[in-house]
């Protein structure tokens, strides 16, 4: 049967291919078989790959909270930006939790221009400057022109390093983060000219993907009772991730945020579930 891609193209509907992914979140066996059964069985002419993940991700949801999380966590970085929250703060706690100091919305000069950089980071052996690429269209891959725009960046920062003028003496280099996957040749022309990159599902255990998980960065984004308004009301109060939540009951998450009580209740117990474990 086929489906109708983001793009708008058709393909055919891929078993193997859609049950690996249920399988990369970390379901065991028998629950990979059950939800890849389930949406084949409910398959209908036109449906979108949209609207195959979000079967997949209601049958997850109803078997394992931390599985259909990690399924999810593409699509619900995604969904941050048009939720209202800055893809760069969501960077900066990444590399906080990755052991960096940081700050935010710094302006360094350069060579010819001064740069407004989204976020500068450091430890005791490198100073990065970070450049931050979102899209909330996550099939849409991050090509080499930002990646040469990085690098132009970083040649009018180094010139002016090299006259003194600028305060930043010792910069490591230019470090782009993105949501999405790069190109080969994004990724070759990093490599032939030494810019750090960070993508969705690059380089390998350091992929964004792996960040956020073995950090347990997951978005509110990925609960799967947080609808529009939720996110808005959550926005409004800059809580922008699951753990943000923990400290609340639902009674809270109703009384602070204005939830709905029976969605404050579904809130508060995929947050456990997701923060604490199990199904």
């Amino acid at each position: 049967m086929d489906i109708v891609k983001a793009s708008g193209e058709t393909e055919k509907y891929n078993k193997d291919k859609f049950c690996r992914s249920i399988r990369a979140a970390g379901a065991p066996e028998g629950v990979v078989d059950e939800v890849c059964a389930l949406v084949e069985k409910n398959l209908a002419p036109g449906m979108t790959t949209h609207d195959v993940f979000r079967k997949a991700s209601k049958y997850l949801a109803q078997r394992n909270v931390p599985i259909a999380a990690r399924y999810s966590l593409k699509h619900a970085l995604g969904e941050l930006g048009p939720a209202g929250f800055l893809f760069e703060k969501f960077i900066e706690i990444a590399l906080q939790s990755e052991g960096y100091k940081t700050k935010r919305n710094q302006i360094v000069k350069g060579g010819c221009v001064s740069h407004e950089i989204d976020v500068t980071a450091w430890d005791n052996a490198s100073y990065f400057l970070i450049e931050a690429k979102y899209r909330n269209k996550v099939w849409i891959k991050t090509h080499i022109d930002t990646v040469m725009y990085a690098d132009a960046r970083r040649g009018d920062i180094e010139r002016a390093t090299a006259h003194g003028k600028t305060q930043h003496q010792h910069i490591s280099g230019v470090w782009l983060f993105t949501n999405t996957k790069f190109t080969a040749t994004a990724v070759k022309y990093a490599k032939c000219r030494n810019l750090r990159l960070t993508g969705w599902d690059y380089p390998g255990r350091d992929s964004l993907q792996n960040i956020v998980v073995r950090n347990a960065l997951f978005p509110i984004t990925v609960l799967p009772s947080v609808n529009g308004y939720v996110r808005e009301k959550l926005a409004e109060y800059d809580m922008m991730l699951a753990r943000d939540l923990a400290p609340y009951s639902d009674s809270d998450l109703a009384h602070t945020f204005g939830i709905e009580q029976g969605r404050a209740r579904r809130i508060a117990g995929e947050v456990a579930k997701l923060m604490y474990g199990g199904g």
